[in-house]
This record gives structure tokens, C-alpha cells and sequence, in this order.
């Protein structure tokens, strides 16, 4: 296939890099460029907030906006009408003589500044790419906002989101008429800088106040709320009052799973140490008269790790910690249950992959992740794979990755029975990372098929939650915010209003309504 990037040649970035990269490591691929007769450079005030919160923040080198003309121009030119597929970037119509046409939008505007638009009007991200392949409707993504105060870390995450929807499009078969998508660049107003420029300006002197006041008083946190009830869960009750565990001021905890052996009751957790600038795993034992035992650290590695997903299975303990710093999914077996774990094996090796949550359904095994692509965020791409055992070897969905949207992508917590339905606990990052938990019905999962219905809702009033579990009546959340010498929260649990089934996938397919989940 002949690809041409379309790119304005006053606006060459490492973002465009990273797709002609990637559609050149695919075998058939022909990618050239071809640039624009209009310039219109991203203006120097926005490069130069960027720069600011760059050295504030302590952001390294390989933004999604860092300049990179010479290896741009390096590739080979080519008439952007002599072609397969054209991918615009430029804001203006090239001529595709009639081949396909891809033109990503952000919020409804061309180019990095729609990004920044609708940062600096503090807008959620909305990703469009109209595709003259598929006139009827564009394919859509939501990106995560990182820090709703710093520019680049939400250009990083929606420009790498963009990335992955262009492959994600390309991969598919060309259906329909080819049409012409101007109608849909004409009605859309291309949006000036001003806005983000005047917003930016106003707004660096307050930004780095705030950042040094969070240093100086530590700012929010995370910490643990857990509760005892054998009867009626969280979901069944509506709201509930959750005991809190934090840690001291060398870290914080998060991420708690709850499990019972020999009829005492655990709770593993993150525990995150400044002084390691890494997290690890800890154990929490938890007494049904309301006391907890100090955490104790039972899994250390020279990475960050967090997320014990701890399960039983062929009469073994196991846990699949998240260790996406190593690019890798390991798995651990408990040798003397609950103090020490040996690494029994490693089940993916060069994926950044983030809260590995498996599912036992139709005689496999399948583990929902969280991909980072990219400058993008953990939480943005949700990526689902199917092994025929525990250690067998991972197969990606058909549609991989199946979903790219920070509302409804990044799991959290294991795969809940109740009613006769299968739900997932899905982190909510939409309007901040921890914002909330959603709960989504499995309606349908197959080897090309995923569909899912969102269903409820968990909120804990001004704290963010981004983890929930439950085991044997040890019903376990996480808390984000101040939550030092906070001793109780209270949780609300509230059903969606009717919406939709979410699916994903291009082709139907009958599939097995049997789901079965692993026992935490």
C-alpha cells in the first residue's frame, strides 16, 4: 500500500515520525510525503509554554511536538495524487485523485493547535478521523488529560492516541464508495491560536505557583478504604462506609485486592516509597473487629510494581502484578503463603502493558490490559488477549486494540458475578487520572468480537477512586485525595442511566454468554 503523509512543512513533529515509523515496519508499505502550499506554524508562544512546563515539570526529551524535520524530510516525496491513501495533517485539502482520504481532527479542528484549543478550554478530548473509505461515520477515540493544567502532557497522550487510531484504520478493509470529505473539513471552523495563546500566557505564572505549593505541602494522595459485610455488597446497598488505611508520609497506598486463606483475611496493596521512587507489593492482614496490621512489603523488584491481582487456580495462589515500567507481565506463585513469591514465569515480554486482569470464558483464558503507545497515557488503549492456559502463549483480539478511550479502557479490578452478569471495573481518567469507577456489562466476547455496556457508577465525594474488590465479604476501594487522618469515607455505588452496548469489532459473530471468572 502507498502511503503519504500530508504535512505542513512548518509543523514537522515527532508524532508524524512515529507513524510513518510504524507504517513502514509493515511488510507491502510504501510511505512518502508530500507538503502543503500554506504554512501555519504552531506559534512561538505555544512552543514556548511548552519549554516552560518542560523544565518545571522535569519532562525528558521525546515529546509528540519536538521538531524533527530532517528525518521528515528524509522520507521519499510523492504527488499526494499518486497514491493509495493520503493522511492529512495540514489543515488544507490536497488533491488524492480519488484514492483514500484520512484527516484527523481534534475537537472538531485540524492540527495540534485543535489539541491545545481544547486544553486551554478545558474541553474533553475527542479525537475524529473521517475516512472517505467509510463515509457513513468517522472513527472515534477519546484520549486521557494526564494533568488538566499542563499543556504537553495532554498534547503527548492525544497525539499518540491519534497514532493509534490511523493504524487501527488502515488495518481495515475499504468498504463503500470512496467520497469526498469536503463538506466535512468546510463546515468545520478551524478554530484560530488566540484562544490557547491568551490562555497560555495568563496562565504559566499561576500554573508553577501551584506546582511548588504542591511540593511544599505534599499535595493529595492515596489511601485505602476497605469494609467488612458478609450480606450485601456495595453495589447492593447503594452506599457504605469504608474504614481508611494510608500509609506514613514516606508513600502512599493503592490498588488494594482482598483474599482469604486458612480463614484469615488479606489485603494486598501497592505500597509506593519515595525514598525507592518506586512502588512495590505489600500485605495488609485485616480483622473483622476493625484493626490492620502494619503492610509488609512481599514482592520487591528493581521496577515499579503495583496491582496484585492475586487468584487461585489448580490449587496454587498466583498473582499478576502490573510491572508495565519492565515491559513485561510476569507471574508469581506463592511459595509460603502470604510472605513469599517466587516468579514462576513471564507471560509477555516487550509490551508496556498496565493492570493485567484475566478472565476465564469459553475454555480459554483472557487478560484485559492497558497499553501505553507512544507519549500516550496508561489508560488510554484497552488491548485484550486470549491464551488457551495461564502460561500459554498470548494472542491479541482481531481488533486490537479494541477500544481507545480514557473513560472506558483501563481495568480496575477484577471481573464481578452478580445476577447472572459478568461486570468489569473500568477506571474512569476522563477528566483525571483516578476520577471514578464505572462498572461495564460483558454482553459479548469472542476471538473478534468485544461488546460492553456500561452499567454503574462508584463515587466517594471529593476523593478519586480508581480500584474496587471484593472477597468473602472484604470489600476493598482506593482513595484519591487528602487523605491524611481521614478515618472513614463515605462510598456511593449508583446505576447509569440507559445506554447503549459499546462494541467493538467489524464483523459479527455468535458468541459463548458463559463467563466465568477467576476467584479472588
Amino acid at each position: 500500500m502507498r502511503i503519504c503523509l500530508y504535512l505542513d512543512p512548518s509543523r514537522l513533529f515527532r508524532w508524524h515520525q512515529w507513524l510513518a515509523e510504524a507504517l513502514a515496519g509493515t511488510p507491502g508499505n510504501e510511505v512518502s510525503c508530500a507538503f502543503a502550499t500554506t504554512r501555519r506554524p504552531l506559534p512561538s508562544m505555544c512552543r514556548l509554554l511548552i519549554d516552560l512546563e518542560r523544565l518545571i515539570h522535569g519532562f525528558g526529551a521525546n515529546r509528540a511536538t519536538d521538531p524533527v524535520e530532517t528525518a521528515l524530510r528524509s522520507l521519499p516525496t510523492a504527488p499526494a495524487g499518486d497514491v493509495d491513501v493520503v493522511i492529512n495533517f495540514s489543515g488544507e485539502e490536497p488533491l488524492t485523485g480519488g484514492g483514500r482520504l484520512l484527516t484527523p481532527l481534534f475537537n472538531g479542528v485540524p492540527g495540534e493547535i485543535g489539541v491545545m484549543t481544547a486544553l486551554a478550554n478545558d474541553q474533553d478530548l475527542l479525537i475524529d478521523l473521517h475516512d472517505t473509505a467509510f463515509p457513513s461515520g468517522s472513527w472515534t477515540a477519546r484520549p486521557a488529560r494526564l494533568d488538566r493544567d499542563v499543556f504537553a502532557a495532554g498534547l503527548d497522550s492525544a497525539l499518540s492516541c491519534a497514532v493509534v487510531l490511523i493504524l487501527k484504520a488502515l488495518r481495515e478493509e475499504a468498504g463503500g464508495t470512496a467520497s469526498d470529505v469536503r463538506a466535512a473539513l468546510t463546515t468545520t471552523r478551524c478554530l484560530g491560536a488566540f484562544s490557547a495563546l491568551a490562555f497560555a500566557t495568563s496562565t504559566v505564572a499561576s500554573k508553577a505557583i501551584r506546582f511548588l505549593d504542591v511540593l511544599a505541602r505534599g499535595g493529595k494522595t492515596w489511601g485505602i478504604g476497605w469494609r467488612f459485610d458478609e450480606n450485601a455488597s456495595l453495589l447492593d446497598k447503594g452506599n457504605a462506609g469504608f474504614r481508611v488505611l494510608t500509609s506514613h508520609a514516606n508513600g502512599y497506598l493503592a490498588d488494594p485486592f482482598p483474599f482469604r486463606h486458612q480463614g484469615r483475611d488479606y489485603i494486598f496493596v501497592e505500597q509506593y516509597l519515595n525514598t525507592k521512587s518506586r512502588g512495590c507489593i505489600a500485605v495488609v492482614t485485616a480483622d473483622r473487629n476493625g484493626t490492620t496490621t502494619p503492610p509488609q512489603i512481599v514482592v520487591e523488584e528493581p521496577h515499579h510494581l503495583s496491582y496484585p491481582f492475586v487468584f487461585e487456580q489448580d490449587g496454587q495462589i498466583w498473582m499478576i502484578p502490573e510491572s508495565g515500567a519492565a515491559r513485561s507481565v510476569s507471574l508469581y506463585r506463592a511459595v509460603e503463603f502470604p510472605h513469599r513469591w517466587t516468579r514462576e514465569a513471564c507471560l509477555v515480554e516487550g509490551i508496556e502493558c498496565y493492570d493485567t486482569t484475566p478472565l476465564q470464558h469459553a475454555g480459554a483464558f483472557w487478560f484485559f490490559v492497558s497499553r501505553r503507545v507512544w507519549g500516550s497515557t496508561s489508560w488510554d488503549v484497552l488491548s485484550i488477549y486470549r491464551a488457551e492456559s495461564l502460561t500459554g502463549v498470548w494472542t491479541p483480539q482481531a481488533e486490537d486494540p479494541v477500544l481507545i478511550d480514557a473513560t472506558l479502557s483501563r481495568p480496575a479490578g477484577a471481573f464481578i458475578r452478580q445476577g447472572g452478569r459478568t461486570l468489569r471495573p473500568v477506571q474512569d481518567c476522563s477528566r483525571y487520572y483516578g476520577g471514578a469507577v464505572t462498572f461495564c456489562q460483558i454482553d459479548a466476547l469472542d476471538r473478534s468480537k468485544f461488546v460492553q455496556t456500561p452499567v454503574g457508577r462508584i463515587t466517594s465525594g471529593a476523593f478519586g477512586c480508581h480500584t474496587y474488590n471484593r472477597q468473602s465479604g472484604l470489600e476493598v476501594v482506593d482513595l484519591f485525595g487528602n487523605v491524611g487522618g481521614l478515618r472513614e469515607v463515605t462510598v456511593t455505588y449508583g446505576p447509569l442511566s440507559s445506554r447503549p452496548s459499546i462494541a467493538y469489532d467489524q464483523t459479527p459473530a455468535p458468541v459463548d454468554s458463559d463467563f466465568a471468572t477467576l476467584r479472588k
